[in-house]
């Protein structure tokens, strides 16, 4: 192998791998970008959720529950006297 020959693969070999470690960089690059979107996306799904757990608690509220069922369906509370029980006898076999 002459010494041009070796030279020019040697030159050849060098800019190769510069390549391959942009190609590397921008890959790397790339995924980072990627992982950044990913996470804004992820907070902002944390905070919905946030957000519909508390409207939900809210609409579960007791209070909010009895006042829709007296105004709306005209419900009202039952007194104890109102309260039957019913005892069965079992009978034995």
């Amino acid at each position: 192998m002459t010494r041009k020959k070796f030279f020019s693969l040697f030159f050849i070999l060098i800019i190769s791998f510069v390549f391959i470690r942009i190609y590397q960089h921008n890959l790397i690059i790339k995924l980072n970008y990627e992982n950044q979107r990913f996470e804004r996306k992820k907070e902002i799904l944390k905070q919905k959720k946030n957000h519909m757990l508390a409207k939900f608690y809210t609409l579960r509220d007791f209070k909010r529950v009895k006042k829709i069922a007296q105004k709306e369906f005209g419900l009202k509370e039952l007194r104890l006297s109102q309260i039957k029980t019913l005892k069965t006898n079992l009978i034995k076999g």
